[in-house]
């Protein structure tokens, strides 16, 4: 199924998950990638249109209606405590599914869905779910597959002596307005990049390249939470960044200071995700998500990694 699916079509969901292009636009096939794709954190609005559409096939059904995982709901006892819940609106959702699902509403059988290849184990609770809505449904298997033309790599030795010296530039900014600045702590090194936003906020910055800071504040990540040093390489270039352990959590340059000193982030969040990637190996294990919905921390669990 892969190889009829080009690489337009994977241009073509790709600029739909990022917004550049309407998901209305999108082909049966194009949509259950789509599925597969969005970053559910960013709401579930494409959903509400997508489900009501005749050709959404039958197998793209299953896949979204498990992806936002029905088995949650099993818990409650009655609907009253549902309605209760911040997931209410997840709720409604899937009984929509369910009710067009079940009804025959879904007509188109050509990509196959497996709940219990990934969703289901002998230990979930499936009480509250329709029968029909557990059973694998017909049609060609057409798994996740990678629409961003893009892989990890480590830096190369051209790249780690940019990244030294923008972390250089970077305490020289800071050192206009703080003189004494010494980069050896790095809960220093925060403070003093939050109060360098501060201070340029009401300056003119002229030939000082603020998104530097940026660089300090990863090499702060890299030393404290041991998060290495990371290129996303795409097709049409790369971006510097830092990753943990894993590679499936990435911090990149041309977000935190990018977001912070025009103001559409208190600079307060600098500290705030430096803090709360202690320790953190993926979205699960922070206490708290409002970093990945404003693109300051990535998900790169599925992008290859290349030496």
């Amino acid at each position: 199924m892969e190889h009829l699916f080009n690489k337009k079509n994977k241009n073509r969901v790709l600029k739909a998950v990022n917004r550049e292009i309407s998901y209305q636009k999108l082909t049966a096939a194009e949509l259950h990638q789509f599925v597969q794709h969005w970053y559910y954190d960013d709401g579930l609005d494409p959903f509400e249109w997508i489900i009501k559409q005749k050709h959404l096939d039958k197998g793209t059904a299953l896949c979204l209606y498990w992806m936002l995982q029905p088995d949650y709901f099993c818990k409650f006892k009655n609907e009253d405590e549902i309605k209760e819940d911040s997931n209410y609106e997840t709720y409604l959702l899937l009984k929509e599914i369910e009710e067009r699902y079940v009804s025959g509403f879904y007509e188109e059988e050509n990509f196959s869905f497996d709940p219990k290849e990934e969703f289901l184990d002998e230990n979930s609770n499936t009480k509250c779910i329709p029968g029909q809505m557990l059973v694998k449904s017909s049609g060609t298997v057409f798994e996740r597959i990678d629409i961003e033309f893009a892989f990890l790599r480590s830096p190369n030795e051209k790249e780690l002596k940019t990244i030294n010296t923008k972390i250089a530039d970077a305490i020289k900014t800071i050192q206009i307005s703080n003189p004494d600045f010494l980069y050896n702590q790095t809960d220093d090194a925060i403070k003093a990049i939050i109060e360098s936003v501060e201070y340029w906020k009401g300056n003119e910055l002229g030939k000082v390249k603020i998104n530097n800071l940026s660089y300090l504040w990863m090499d702060c990540i890299h030393k404290e939470h041991n998060w290495n040093w990371i290129i996303w390489d795409w097709e049409t270039g790369n971006n510097v960044g830092v990753t943990n352990t894993t590679k499936e959590l990435t911090c990149l340059s041309d977000t935190i200071i990018n977001h912070t000193i025009d103001g559409f982030q208190q600079s307060s969040i600098i500290s705030d995700l430096y803090q709360d990637l202690a320790g953190v190996n993926n979205f699960y294990d922070l206490k708290k998500d409002p970093y990945s919905g404003i693109g300051l921390l990535f998900s790169t669990d599925y992008l290859k990694f290349r030496e």
